[in-house]
């Protein structure tokens, strides 16, 4: 419980700083990148000798020195890499400004709707419940089944993989995988209703009203 309480309290605090700080978080994440293997192509650059005299170099922050004729193409590959993220931001630069724009609005959907993050626990409840029933079900199903033994040896096989109750066995475990199915939709439907009406929430006269529990209800209607 200590561990789901601070999971859910970890949840809320990242959504809160992704909704005020989403463009600091992903710019400094894509930079952060980019300087990283900037850094770390110098570094093996450094162990190649092009920094300074190879003679003298035998490790640089932690990188060793096992074959001068690998830090050079490692470091120069690594350079490489960098600039091509970097080019690749550049040109992106108008698709990840709309992704922080998504990112600043998911965190405002989070801080209105609380209990959208409660959505995928309730489901995976349920997933779990429906497995854990009917693999006893299946179980019972295949063990009604005849099965025949060989005396040579100490274990059994179906007589009849036509039998009656294999059959039911087979339907069972169709509808099985179709219910979790609809579990899995079922909850993506949830989200997306839920979204949708905080949305048009924001509309003269409109209310939010119980999005989570209206979006369960439009699913059985």
């Amino acid at each position: 419980m200590a561990a789901t309480g601070v999971a859910f309290l970890v949840a809320f605090i990242f959504m809160f700083l992704l909704r005020c700080l989403a463009g600091c978080i992903v710019w400094l994440s894509l930079f952060g990148t980019i300087f990283f293997l900037l850094g770390m192509g110098l570094v093996f650059l450094y162990n190649a000798g092009y920094l300074s005299s190879i003679s003298s170099v035998t490790t640089f922050l932690g990188v060793p020195t096992i074959s001068t004729g690998y830090n050079e193409p490692i470091g120069w590959t690594l350079i490489g890499v960098a600039c091509a993220f970097f080019i690749l931001v550049l040109c992106c630069c108008s698709r990840i400004r709309l992704a922080v724009a998504i990112c600043k609005s998911a965190g405002q959907f989070v801080a209105s709707v609380c209990l959208i993050v409660l959505v995928p626990v309730f489901q995976a409840c349920l997933v779990i419940s429906l497995w854990a029933g009917c693999l006893v079900a299946m179980v019972y199903l295949v063990s009604s089944a005849t099965f025949t033994t060989n005396g040579a040896t100490y274990f059994t096989s179906l007589a009849n993989y036509g039998d009656t109750a294999l059959i039911r066995f087979y339907v069972f475990a169709f509808g099985t995988l179709w219910v979790n199915a609809f579990f899995g939709a079922m909850g993506i439907f949830v989200v997306a209703s839920a979204c949708c009406m905080w949305y048009y929430s924001h509309a003269p006269g409109s209310e939010l009203s119980l999005p989570i529990w209206r979006s369960y209800k439009m699913i059985f209607r």
